[in-house]
């Protein structure tokens, strides 16, 4: 289990995975993919991460959730 912030969807039904193999991807949320999810202690840097993948356009419109949030969710 993992605790900060992640990047999901609007209706936070994808988060956001980043990794060498597959690159950048949205997938739906699941307690899976939560666990892999991009995640970070600190709002700021995520949202200093977001801005760069959307300057590169490597991502659509995302939103910053606690993960914890969406683990109850799921």
């Amino acid at each position: 289990m993992q605790f900060g912030y992640v990047l999901c969807s609007p209706k936070r039904d994808k988060v956001l995975l980043i990794s060498k193999d597959t690159g950048v991807k949205l997938v739906p949320s699941c307690k899976d993919n939560i666990d892999k999810a991009f995640c970070l202690n600190d709002m700021s840097s995520v949202k200093s991460i977001y801005e760069k993948l959307r300057e590169k356009k490597l991502v659509g419109k995302l939103e910053v959730a606690n993960i914890q949030e969406l683990y109850r969710s799921v």
